[in-house]
């Protein structure tokens, strides 16, 4: 038989199990709140120079390689993934690394050019959409970068310069 001295000694000690427990629970559920801030967003590029990226990188990053962008599209897939809470203060600063692909006749073997790799730091000013789902680059002719996160692929901010002949018939 337990005594009274031994049952609050005992019911002490579940009462501290309890309370530790919804410690902890707490803490948990505290820890999943702020774990759904963060976004995980696609990474791709947007290249309006004349040369191909063989890859570049967000903050280390991978971002992979960027064909000459069209009036349409972008011109590079997507990577996995770059961390951002929604809420982020900004500016933020990101470094990105770019390297241009090598240049020259593939019949002959002649290299026209050599890769480049340019590094840049560059500020994500805003604004972050509420559901943002894609890290994007711009690359510039003139090898300046700007980026941006969008709720969905945007549109190029250039328009090809080329020209279109008609098709005599």
């Amino acid at each position: 038989q337990a005594t009274h001295r031994e049952y609050k000694i005992n019911n002490g000690k579940s009462d501290m199990i309890k309370k530790l427990l919804t410690l902890l629970l707490m803490a948990g559920v505290l820890t999943g709140c702020q774990a759904e801030q963060k976004k995980m967003l696609g990474i791709t590029g947007y290249n309006y120079t004349n040369r191909y990226i063989d890859g570049f990188s967000v903050n280390g990053q991978g971002g992979g390689n960027v064909l000459i962008s069209e009036d349409h599209a972008g011109g590079g897939g997507t990577t996995c993934c770059i961390v951002l809470r929604p809420d982020q203060e900004l500016p933020v600063k990101v470094s990105v690394e770019w390297t241009y692909g090598v240049e020259g006749d593939l019949r002959t073997g002649k290299i026209f050019r050599q890769p480049e790799t340019h590094q840049m730091e560059v500020d994500l000013v805003g604004p972050i959409p509420k559901d943002p789902t894609i890290f994007v680059v711009h690359f510039y002719p003139d090898n300046t970068v700007q980026v941006e996160v969008a709720a969905d692929y945007p549109k190029p901010r250039i328009v090809s310069t080329k020209s279109i002949t008609a098709n005599p018939t």
